[in-house]
């Protein structure tokens, strides 16, 4: 294995760690952000803790339910894309290289996944934010200009395990006459 083979092996070994920690990370904020919808809703049972959470935090509580709800499906939104990138990681090291067609064809799905779930989320966020009236700061931030050039990447992959499985041509010898 060449030695800059061996470093993006490294590397995405260590990607693949990371992204696994962040995706568990993830997974815990959905769950908290479920308990608390669930514990929110118990608590319209008590009128009088409603009204004590109101005043001191200046909202409705349905506002602040709502605010857990978006923060579930953001969470679960970031599950999902950390997962992917741990897959495609995985993918790659058992591979041993990125230039294969199965790897550029899922480093191409990797990069539909960082545009698509990413926008999902904030067109859904936006939604609920509206419907609960309590998310007035709707941050667009996401993943279009990385999932494009993740898109385009893939292209480069894809030619690069089209020239790994390439045989090399052979060249014709030219025929020397023979002497008389």
């Amino acid at each position: 294995m060449s030695k800059s083979l061996n470093v993006v092996q490294k590397t995405s070994r260590v990607l693949e760690i990371i992204c696994r920690v962040f995706s568990i990370l993830c997974l815990v904020g959905a769950i908290a952000c479920l308990v608390a919808v669930v514990v929110m809703c118990v608590m319209y049972l008590f009128p009088k803790v409603v009204s004590d959470i109101e005043s001191n935090s200046g909202r409705a509580l349905y506002q602040i339910i709502g605010e857990c709800v978006i923060g579930f499906i953001v969470s679960a939104a970031g599950f999902v894309v950390m997962r992917a990138h741990r897959d495609y990681f995985i993918m790659e090291q058992k591979a041993g290289t990125p230039f294969t067609l199965e790897g550029a064809r899922s480093f191409r799905t990797l990069g539909i996944v960082n545009i698509v779930v990413p926008v999902a989320c904030a067109i859904v966020s936006a939604i609920l934010g509206a419907i609960f009236r309590c998310w007035d700061d709707i941050r667009l931030d996401f993943g279009v200009g990385f999932g494009i050039a993740m898109v385009l990447l893939s292209f480069v992959f894809e030619y690069g395990s089209e020239l790994e499985n390439k045989e090399p041509e052979k060249t014709e010898k030219a025929e020397v006459p023979a002497e008389k």
